[in-house]
C-alpha cells in the first residue's frame, strides 16, 4: 500500500555506515585540490574490456585529434583505494602484504611485512578491482580480475607478475567474485553469469562447470578440499549453498530455509570438520557440520570473514563492535579479548603469520623439529609445505636406523614446541592493518602511504550554465570538476558513489550510494563538513540508489526516484522543497519496478522505469508514466509500441515533446493525441538502469550514448548517423554544443561540427 509522508528535515542524519567500502564517503571534509595536473595518456588507463583507447593513445599529432572532434582531458579523479588484501610467505617464510587498489586500471601493491616498504607496484590491466586473493603451496599469489574476468599472478620467490588472460568463456562472466587455490587447481566464480572454473596451474588448462544455477548470478565465495574431492560454493541472489561430493557431476544445496531470504555468503572458510559461512547482509556466521552438512552453531559478526583455524587451537577469530573475538569450535564459547580496532572499522581480511621460524641447520636440530614452517595456512586451516624448505635433520637414532652395535632403537616421539604467531588483517580502505599477538595480548597498527590510482568515471553532469563538467568515480567516489573555459580541474574527495546528479541554481543535487541519500551541494559556499548537506537516507523506506533527479518548478522543487533493495516492493517517488527543506515520499510508486528517469514539463512529471528491483526481474515490461504534480497518486501510462527492460534518460526538447531511451530504442513523445514515434538504434543492450543518455544541443539535432556508442538524431526525420562506435559512456555538454564523455578514468571532449568550422576560421 502507498504511504505519503510530509515532514520537515531539520538536521543531518548520521545512522552508521557498516560498509568500510563507502564509509568515508558519508561525511564531507575540506579537502580540494585545485589544477590538478593532467596525467601522462598511457595505454594503462584504459579500464574496459574494449581496446579502442589504445589507437588514440598512439596518435601523435594533438592537432589531428582535435579537428576530429575527439580530445581526451585526462583523468579527473584519484584515489587510494585498498579493497581487499592478504599476507603470505614466500618460500623462505618471508612474510609480504598484498593489497588490490581500486582504479581504472586496478594496481597489486606488495609490501613487505618485516620493513613496512612498498616493494613492487603492478598495473592489473583489463580490471577495475579484484577480490579473489589466494597463495598456492610455493607461496606464489593469484589474483581473480574484474571487467573481463582475468587471472593474474604473482611470484614473491621470483619476483615475477604474469597476466594470464580471461578464464571464463561466456561473455556475461565478466568478474572474478572469489578465487580458492587446492592443489595444483585455481578455482574462481564469477559475476554475472554465475560459473565456475578451475584453472590447472601445471598444465594451464581450464575445466569449466558452467552455470551452478539458472538465474543466480553469482557464484560469490568457494572454497575447496582436493584430498577429499570437494567443493563449496555460495551463489546468489537470493542466497544458496552447495557443495559438490566425490565423484559426482552436479552441485547439491544444503542451505536451511531460514536463510534463503539472504543474498549470499560473502565468505567460506573450511575446516577438518566444519565449514562456516559469513552470510550478507544479516551478518550471521553460519557453522555446518561438514559430515552431515547440518547447522551446528551461528552468531554474530560484523568482519567481512572469519580467519582460517589458528595455528595452535581449534579456534578461529572475528570482530563484532570494533572488539577482536575468540570463538572455540569445540566448546562453541566465544572470548571477547579486550581489544579493540579504530573507531568506525572492522576486519576485512584475517590472516596468521607464524613468527620465530628457525634459520639453521643447528637450530633445527637443537629443537628437534620434524618440519619447518615455511608456508601459509590456507582456507581449511592446514599448512601449505612449501618445496624448497631447508632440509630437517635428524639423530638416526630417532628414526629406528640400527646403531653401530647393531641395536635398533625404537623411535621416540618429538614433542612439538607451540607456534608463536599474530593474526592480522586490513581494516579501512586506507590500507591500514592491525597485529594482535595471542601470547602477549598486545594490539598494534600500521599505516601505509599506498599509491593512488586513476579512478574510473560513473556518472556525469553539468553546471546549469553549461561551464563546469562534473564527474563521480565508481566505487571509489569524489567529485571531480572540469573547468570549460580555462581547462582547470579541481577535485573534491571524501564523498562516495554517486547514481545521479543535477545542477541548478548554483546548487548540484547528488542522489549518493549507499542507502539512497539525498545530498545538496551549494556551489557558493566552500566545500566542507555539512556541505554537501545530507537531507534524507531513504534506505529507511528499503532504498538502495537513487536513481533519478530532475528539478521541478525551475528548481523550487527536486523530484527523485530510487531502486529498492531486497524484500521492498517498486521504488519510491519522492519531492524535495528547496526553500522549506519538506519532504512527500511515495513508496512503492510503480509496483515491483524502480524509478529510473524523469523529467518535467509544465506542470507535468514524465518518468521511466526498469524492471529490476528487490534483485528480481519484473515480468512486467518497463513503464513510461506521466502525473500532474498536484496530483502525484493519479498516474497515467503511456503505450509504447514495443516492450523494454527500462526507460532511460528522459529530456524534453525546444518544441515541448518529451524523448527518451526505451533499451535500444530512441522514442519522442507529444501529446496523448500523437503517436510516439520510434527508431531502433540497437537491438540488445545490458544494465539495470543506466545504459543511454540522450541531450539536445544548441544545434538542434539529439546527441545520445548507447551500449558506448555516439550517435546524432535529425529531430524530423530520426534519421540516424553513427560518431563513435566504442568507449563514449556518459553524456554532458557545456555552453557551446561541445559534447562531454568519459571512457574508463579519462574525460573525453567532442567539438561539434560548427564550433570546428569556427576554430578553423580563427
Amino acid at each position: 500500500m502507498r504511504k505519503i509522508y510530509k515532514y520537515m528535515v531539520c538536521i543531518m542524519l548520521v545512522a552508521p555506515i557498516s560498509s568500510p567500502v563507502y564509509a568515508e564517503g558519508l561525511k564531507a571534509t575540506e579537502v580540494k585540490i585545485e589544477n590538478v595536473v593532467e596525467v601522462e595518456n598511457i595505454i594503462e588507463v584504459e579500464g574496459d574490456s574494449e581496446e579502442w583507447l589504445e589507437d588514440a593513445v598512439e596518435a601523435e599529432p594533438e592537432e589531428e585529434v582535435i579537428l576530429e572532434g575527439y580530445e581526451n582531458l585526462g583523468s579527473l579523479i584519484f584515489k587510494s583505494s585498498a579493497v581487499s588484501s592478504k599476507i603470505a610467505a614466500n618460500e623462505k617464510g618471508e612474510y609480504f602484504i598484498y593489497y588490490i587498489m581500486h582504479g581504472s586500471p586496478a594496481a597489486l601493491v606488495v609490501v613487505s611485512y618485516a620493513t613496512k616498504e612498498i616493494l613492487h607496484t603492478f598495473t592489473l590491466e583489463d580490471s577495475k578491482s579484484a577480490w579473489g586473493l589466494d597463495v598456492d603451496v610455493n607461496g606464489k599469489l593469484w589474483v581473480g580480475g574484474s571487467v573481463s574476468s582475468t587471472l593474474y599472478s604473482y611470484d614473491p620467490n621470483s619476483e615475477e607478475f604474469e597476466k594470464h588472460g580471461a578464464i571464463f568463456s561466456n561473455k556475461s562472466d565478466t568478474s572474478i567474485q572469489d578465487l580458492i587455490v587446492s592443489g595444483n587447481k585455481v578455482y574462481a566464480g564469477s559475476a554475472y553469469g554465475g560459473s565456475l572454473v578451475a584453472f590447472d596451474t601445471d598444465k594451464k588448462e581450464i575445466e569449466e562447470f558452467g552455470q551452478i544455477r539458472k538465474r543466480r548470478e553469482f557464484v560469490k565465495a568457494i572454497v575447496a578440499d582436493e584430498e577429499k574431492d570437494e567443493i563449496y560454493v555460495s551463489i546468489g541472489s537470493p542466497m544458496d549453498l552447495l557443495v559438490k561430493k566425490p565423484k559426482t557431476k552436479n552441485f547439491t544445496s544444503f542451505l536451511p530455509s531460514k536463510y534463503m531470504s539472504e543474498k549470499y555468503a560473502q565468505d567460506l572458510v573450511l575446516t577438518e570438520d566444519y565449514i562456516i559461512a559469513r552470510l550478507h547482509p544479516s551478518n550471521l556466521a553460519v557453522i555446518f557440520d561438514r559430515k552431515t552438512l547440518k547447522v551446528v552453531d551461528e552468531f554474530e559478526l560484523n568482519s567481512k570473514t572469519v580467519s582460517v583455524l589458528s595455528p595452535n587451537e581449534d579456534a578461529l577469530y572475528y570482530t563484532k563492535a570494533q572488539q577482536l573475538i575468540k570463538y572455540n569450535l569445540k566448546t562453541k564459547e566465544h572470548t571477547e579479548l579486550g581489544v579493540y580496532l579504530p573507531k568506525g572499522t572492522e576486519a576485512i581480511n584475517l590472516d596468521f603469520i607464524i613468527k620465530e621460524t628457525p634459520t639453521s641447520e643447528q637450530e633445527i636440530q637443537d629443537k628437534s623439529k620434524d618440519t619447518i614452517l615455511r608456508g601459509v595456512l590456507d582456507k581449511s586451516g592446514k599448512e601449505k609445505p612449501i618445496e624448497n624448505a631447508l632440509p630437517v635433520i635428524v639423530n638416526p637414532i630417532d628414526k629406528g636406523i640400527p646403531n653401530k652395535e647393531g641395536i635398533v632403537i625404537e623411535e621416540q616421539p618429538i614433542e612439538e614446541e607451540p607456534k608463536e604467531f599474530v593474526l592480522s588483517g586490513m581494516v579501512d580502505n586506507l590500507g591500514q592493518h592491525f597485529e594482535y599477538n595471542p601470547q602477549t595480548g598486545e594490539m598494534t597498527y600500521h599505516q601505509f602511504e599506498l599509491p593512488e590510482q586513476p579512478v574510473e568515471l560513473y556518472t556525469l553532469a553539468s553546471s546549469s550554465d553549461g561551464k563546469k563538467i562534473f564527474a563521480n568515480g565508481y566505487m571509489s567516489g569524489g567529485l571531480g570538476v572540469y573547468d570549460v573555459q580555462t581547462g582547470n580541474k579541481e577535485l573534491y574527495r571524501n564523498i562516495s558513489q554517486i547514481e545521479s546528479m543535477f545542477d541548478i541554481n548554483n546548487k548540484l543535487y547528488i542522489g549518493a550510494y549507499p542507502l539512497a541519500r539525498l545530498l545538496v551541494y551549494d556551489r557558493e559556499k566552500e566545500w566542507s563538513t555539512g556541505n554537501p548537506k545530507e537531507v534524507i537516507r531513504m534506505n529507511q523506506y528499503g532504498q538502495e540508489r537513487t536513481t533519478a533527479v530532475a528539478p521541478y518548478n525551475n528548481g523550487k522543487e527536486i523530484i527523485f526516484g530510487t531502486l529498492p533493495d531486497t524484500s521492498v516492493g517498486g521504488g519510491a517517488l519522492a519531492f524535495y522543497d528547496t526553500t522549506t527543506e519538506k519532504m512527500e515520499i511515495y513508496e512503492n510508486y510503480i509496483y515491483n519496478q524502480s524509478i529510473v528517469s524523469l523529467v518535467s514539463r509544465g506542470t507535468q512529471v514524465f518518468g521511466g522505469t526498469s524492471i529490476h528491483a528487490n534483485q528480481q526481474v519484473n515480468p512486467r515490461g518497463a513503464r513510461l508514466f506521466y502525473f500532474n504534480r498536484s496530483t502525484p497518486e493519479d498516474k497515467k501510462y503511456i503505450q509504447l509500441p514495443f516492450s523494454a527492460s527500462m526507460v532511460t534518460s528522459l529530456i524534453v526538447d525546444k518544441d515541448n515533446k518529451v524523448w527518451g531511451m526505451a533499451d535500444g530504442k530512441l522514442f519522442v513523445y507529444a501529446d496523448e493525441w500523437t503517436d510516439v514515434k520510434t527508431v531502433e538504434l540497437l537491438p540488445l543492450i545490458s544494465g539495470r538502469f543506466r545504459n543511454a543518455q540522450i541531450l539536445e544541443n544548441v544545434d538542434g539535432f539529439i546527441y545520445g550514448s548507447v551500449e558506448g556508442k555516439l550517435f546524432k538524431v535529425t529531430k524530423d526525420t530520426l534519421k540516424v548517423e553513427w560518431l563513435k562506435d566504442k568507449g563514449v559512456y556518459g553524456l554532458e555538454k557545456d555552453l557551446n554544443g561541445n559534447l562531454y564523455y568519459y571512457d574508463g578514468s579519462n574525460l573525453w571532449k567532442y567539438t561539434i561540427e560548427q564550433n570546428r568550422k569556427v576554430k578553423e576560421n580563427e
